[in-house]
């Protein structure tokens, strides 16, 4: 890159750098409301759940029979017996994660909701009746749960630090393209050089700056 085009790119820099400086931070703080007040929240409680045969049955295999009736009709309507707002089916189960680790006798539940208070109250009922389920489906099992719920204090989604970096990022690309698209369309002569490489005519004399040259009389 030329003298003169670094000349061009830092004069363009030094007018240009408070918009930049704008773009960024108003950037930065619409991801942070963005994720804040436009966003649905995702409450997550976790737990996990050891189930013990009682029969000849292997315990991983009971263990995955069992996760099928952690999320049956009457896993539901035991919940909805004690909730005030009943769901139905399809909503709890968007609610509700059951997964077994495979070839272990350890389910995993999963809770999430759109309040923290409401995923670990959740989780508490679910848990509750875990065992009288089984009991009604004569499922020969016992549970022990390994991890108690804890009630969340963040979102697990969304979170308003990652998004305010995502959007104070996206800020400042946009300003750099913004700043290289001026530089490029900018065609200011800044120097003797420009008009014989634009025009191709030859400069027979040239002025001094005298606010950027010394200034040779010492004043």
């Amino acid at each position: 890159m030329k003298k003169n085009e670094l000349k061009k790119l830092w004069i363009t820099i030094k007018n240009n750098w408070r918009i930049a400086l704008v773009v960024t931070i108003m950037m930065t703080i619409s991801g942070y409301v963005l994720a804040s007040y436009g966003m649905t929240k995702h409450f997550i409680t976790t737990s996990d759940i050891y189930v013990e045969s009682t029969d000849s049955v292997p315990s991983a295999e009971k263990a995955q029979t069992v996760a099928l009736l952690f999320t049956s009709p009457k896993m539901y309507d035991a919940i909805n017996e004690n909730l005030v707002t009943k769901f139905s089916y399809a909503e709890l189960e968007k609610l509700i994660s059951v997964e077994p680790k495979n070839g272990t006798q350890i389910i995993s539940a999963r809770f999430d909701c759109e309040t923290s208070s409401d995923s670990y109250k959740l989780a508490e009922i679910y848990l509750g009746q875990v065992q009288f389920v089984l009991d009604e489906y004569e499922a020969n099992a016992k549970i022990q749960v390994l991890s108690n719920p804890v009630e969340p204090q963040r979102p697990d989604f969304p979170d308003e630090r990652v998004f305010a970096v995502v959007g104070g990022s996206i800020g400042a690309i946009i300003s750099i393209i913004g700043i290289a698209v001026i530089w490029k369309l900018d065609n200011t002569i800044t120097a003797a050089d420009n008009i014989t490489e634009q025009y191709g005519v030859p400069v027979i004399g040239e002025l001094m700056d005298f606010d950027n040259e010394i200034d040779y009389l010492g004043r």
